[in-house]
């Protein structure tokens, strides 16, 4: 049950990423992140313990903030 529910946040991270990296126009840029995004996903796919699964998420998830707030600056600005 409990690797359901990270596998569901997990994918729900991912798509989050896609929805702001879709903001930015279409550029190298974009194509650059995107692919860097999905590396770090497919290097930790086979990551099977919770604990190590909601450590990636976390710290996932703090790069991607970081990252998102560049973007909308940019897109805004």
């Amino acid at each position: 049950m409990g690797q359901f529910i990270q596998r569901g946040r997990v994918l729900s991270f991912w798509r989050e990423i896609v929805r702001t990296l879709n903001k930015i126009p279409p550029s190298s840029t974009r194509n650059e992140l995107r692919s860097y995004a999905r590396q770090e996903f497919e290097r930790h796919r086979e990551v099977t313990d919770s604990q190590h699964i909601r450590y990636l998420l976390s710290t996932g998830k703090t790069e991607f903030q970081t990252m998102s707030r560049y973007i909308n600056e940019q897109v805004v600005g």
